[in-house]
């Protein structure tokens, strides 16, 4: 029996529509959608997309939510918890997603995990965060629900904080993520793993001139050897939230790796650009395989609680 499988990302995009053949490849029919697109019916939790019921699918692997600085984003894990009510299969689980992109979330469930972290706070307070700034001497303030990048923004301790803070919070009206800057060496490290294996990693390196490593501001890829305590590091990382496929950020400390964050979605271009592995073909064999992994209760739609995938 032919899968049919959803693909929750932008239509057009490069890893959305690299996701989608990928998964052609393997022989699965697929839909490629936007979350903005869809529709959710109440009561009952049908979800539509151009008059498709998405509750008709054996599976959605979620690429993407939204754009990097879509506030609705976060808000469209919604979606992904109806379709599983309606026993649709969700790469990775909804529960998972949700809690990852709230980086305040995500931070709070890393620490308690025993992960290393750089120190981090998170307030609405202007001066709660000069002052965090000013007892480390540089941090880098976030947005909660930004990626690659985007609203990121470096303060050093003696420059005039409380007007650029100002500016920030009435950019982005949400409460400052203050994370202390660790120096290193104009690069971090990006781990990718699926289903609790390490596929392989790359550097992320800034422009000369620039501290943010990310392709948007001008970095670029290269190849990074994968190191036994790298590996350990990522796969304890990923598990914390049951992730299926996923981008453990790691910076290397003076005492050893630190975690930026841990990716929703994961990304396919570090690995194919630096060293020709192509993730996005793991992932759907990863996903044909578990789905053809299904007991007939599974396959009929039955509820039942379900081991993060």
């Amino acid at each position: 029996m032919t899968l049919r499988v959803g693909v929750a990302g932008i239509p057009g995009a490069w890893s959305t529509e690299h996701l989608r053949q990928a998964l052609e490849q393997c022989g699965c029919e697929t839909l490629v959608f936007s979350a903005a697109d869809c529709a959710v019916e109440l009561p009952g939790g049908a979800v539509r997309h151009a008059g498709v019921d998405l509750g008709d699918l054996d599976a959605v692997v979620v690429k993407k939510l939204g754009s990097t600085t879509d506030p609705m984003a976060p808000s469209r894990v919604h979606l992904l918890i109806q379709l599983e009510a309606r026993g649709v299969r969700v790469f990775s689980p909804a529960p998972a997603v949700a809690e990852v992109q709230d980086r305040y979330r995500m931070t709070e469930r890393l620490s308690e995990a025993g992960i290393p972290l750089p120190r981090t706070i998170v307030t609405e307070s202007v001066a709660e965060a000069a002052a965090a700034i000013r007892r480390w001497g540089r941090a880098v303030v976030k947005p909660l629900f930004t990626s690659k990048g985007s609203g990121m923004l470096m303060l050093a301790g003696g420059a005039p904080l409380r007007l650029a803070l100002r500016r920030w919070q009435r950019q982005w009206r949400m409460p400052f993520y203050v994370q202390e800057y660790v120096p290193h060496a104009g690069r971090d490290i990006g781990v990718v793993v699926l289903a609790r294996e390490v596929l392989g990693a790359y550097y992320r390196v800034a422009r000369t001139d620039a501290w943010l490593t990310t392709t948007a501001a001008g970095g670029h890829y290269e190849p990074c050897p994968v190191t036994p305590a790298m590996r350990d590091f990522a796969v304890r990382a990923a598990a914390v939230f049951g992730l299926t496929f996923t981008c453990v950020d790691l910076v290397e400390g003076p005492h050893g790796y630190l975690a930026y964050e841990v990716s929703a979605f994961g990304g396919f271009g570090g690995l194919w650009r630096t060293q020709g592995i192509d993730a996005a073909q793991r992932y759907a064999e990863h996903v044909v395989r578990t789905l053809r992994e299904r007991t007939p209760d599974e396959r009929t739609g039955i509820d039942h609680p379900r081991v993060p995938a």
